[in-house]
């Protein structure tokens, strides 16, 4: 089963800095800066990441792209149908653990009634903050290793504990 990420597209651009369009310059730049995180998270963590866009006053039918080989599907919700509207349409659908990134309080809690985690905008910015300078790509996510992100002191006691039980 594969591991979810399910991010509310204009939700995320709206609550975080990094995709503000005073920094970005327009709207559309801040949408391709957030596929493009995605795609990076991806990359890093193994999940399979869904972006979903509200396109709910196009005039544009529903439509979905695929990036990198499918590891990140972008979504753009059909005319009158909202993106939290797809995004409990996929809760229901997908199989697998799923995490809906949001910081809309009510899709939050339909997505825990639908048996989902949930995480806020900043916990998304924050994986992005551990990325490291290069990524590796989607088909072949890196995986870390627990020993590269303990402390030196960490470490050592943990060395010390595993000679102790040796000894005994």
């Amino acid at each position: 089963m594969s591991a979810y990420l399910i991010l509310d597209g204009y939700n995320l651009v709206g609550a975080l800095k990094r995709y503000a369009t005073r920094e970005t310059g327009s709207l559309d730049a801040s949408r391709e800066l957030l596929i493009n995180d995605a795609l990076k998270a991806a990359g890093w963590t193994g999940h399979r990441i869904v972006v979903v866009f509200d396109a709910a006053g196009s005039p544009e039918p529903a439509r979905s792209e695929l990036r990198a080989g499918g590891a990140v599907r972008v979504v753009y919700s059909a005319p009158r149908e909202t993106a939290d509207d797809v995004i409990e349409r996929l809760l229901r659908n997908v199989e697998g653990s799923v995490t809906v990134c949001t910081g809309d309080f009510a899709l939050q809690r339909a997505a825990l009634a639908n048996g989902a985690s949930r995480a806020a905008p900043r916990e998304f910015e924050d994986l992005l903050d551990e990325l490291p300078a290069v990524t590796h790509t989607p088909e072949k996510p890196f995986r870390t290793r627990v020993r590269d992100r303990l402390s030196p002191e960490v470490l050592r006691s943990l060395e010390d504990l595993r000679r102790e039980a040796k000894g005994r």
